[in-house]
């Protein structure tokens, strides 16, 4: 009767430590991963808010993600923005230092200029990975198809053969029997002015795309911009040929855009000749050519304080998104993560524990009729 007794003590001694054997295994396997579990299902009750969680993570990844790439494309922007800015400056002032120096400088002002014009067609096709950043919603084609030809593109042609009528006679009243009168500098910028607002194809400088209204093309579509929160679209996109939120003054006459008016003046300057400078409104045409440029500068900047505070927008926004995926991550781990001193601790617990049902085990196991008699 006793031994069968010690038998089923062992039965049940046995039971128990397998069943701390198995608490073991489950406490290292916390211990290595320092998961209290290795699938939602083992999180049971909190598996639901574990997983709530994470896609809350996610979503706020995927924002920050979306926010970054919006700010590499602000940097080029605002540092392609920035050389073309120098470059009309510079120029508005060439054409005023014209109306003293005059033909003695013409053709060292007209080669600059029509470098400057390249530069800003080449310049107008940067990229931020693969997007060109000037282009609008059409990132496979450059907002100017021919930077590199500029100068024997029809806006160049047809703004220097304008541009070279200053001083020769025309009829200005189209009445036959009147006195043909010199073209003046207000009415070279006039027609000047038409030709660079114009989006013929053959005439403007810019894509296709660009030059065909929305919703087929890009003119007048919506600007780039980006959700960078639940709720809240930042704008912060512009088109190589149209202003973003700032208006360009109308004094003097404008195309509208900035950047035509930048590439109008260049081109005007690019195209005079020596003999222009003889003109007697040559000194006036240069005075407006600065102007004009002066005027396109200013709007330029505007534009780029506009991009500025967009930048600042997201940049604080992605700093909200960080810091609310510290919190979101720290109540993952008070659902998923274990604490390891406490992991500690009941392994060494159990581990005693292990220890004692084996001695008792060898003990019981020695035991035998003979000895207890």
């Amino acid at each position: 009767m006793q031994v069968n007794s010690s038998y089923g003590t062992i039965g049940r001694l046995l039971a128990g430590a397998l069943t701390t054997r198995d608490r073991m295994d489950g406490l290292v396997r916390q211990a290595s991963t320092g998961l209290k579990a290795e699938s939602f299902s083992g999180l049971a009750p909190q598996a639901r808010m574990s997983i709530d969680l994470r896609a809350e993570v996610a979503r706020r990844d995927t924002y920050a993600r979306a926010i970054e790439t919006a700010e590499a494309r602000i940097t080029v922007t605002q540092s392609t923005l920035g050389r073309i800015g120098e470059l009309a400056s510079d120029m508005a002032k060439r054409a005023l230092s014209l109306i003293t120096l005059g033909e003695t400088a013409v053709d060292v002002v007209a080669q600059e200029a029509r470098g400057a014009l390249q530069e800003i067609a080449s310049l107008l096709n940067v990229r931020a990975g693969d997007t060109y950043v000037f282009g609008g919603s059409d990132s496979a084609h450059p907002p100017v198809p021919n930077a590199s030809a500029i100068l024997q593109t029809g806006f160049f042609t047809q703004i220097q053969a304008a541009t070279q009528q200053l001083g020769v006679p025309w009829d200005d009243d189209g009445n036959p029997l009147t006195p043909d009168v010199p073209r003046s500098a207000a009415q070279v910028m006039a027609d000047t002015l038409a030709i660079a607002a114009s989006d013929v194809s053959g005439t403007t400088p810019f894509s296709d795309f660009l030059s065909t209204a929305a919703p087929g093309g890009g003119l007048g579509e919506p600007r780039t911009s980006l959700l960078a929160e639940d709720g809240t679209r930042i704008v912060y996109g512009l088109r190589a040929n149209q202003n973003g939120v700032a208006q360009s003054a109308a004094d003097p006459p404008t195309t509208g855009s900035f950047m035509r008016d930048l590439m109008r003046g260049l081109a005007m300057l690019g195209s005079l000749t020596e003999a222009q400078a003889a003109e007697p409104e040559f000194t006036e045409l240069m005075q407006q050519i600065a102007n004009s440029l002066q005027s396109a500068g200013r709007t330029l900047e505007d534009e780029r304080a506009a991009i500025g505070v967009a930048e600042q927008r997201l940049a604080r926004t992605k700093e909200a998104h960080a810091d609310l995926q510290v919190v979101l991550k720290a109540q993952i781990s008070k659902v998923e993560d274990v604490d390891i001193a406490e992991v500690t601790a009941r392994l060494q617990l159990l581990q005693v524990q292990l220890e004692m049902s084996y001695r008792l085990i060898g003990g019981l196991r020695d035991m035998n009729l003979a000895r207890y008699v």
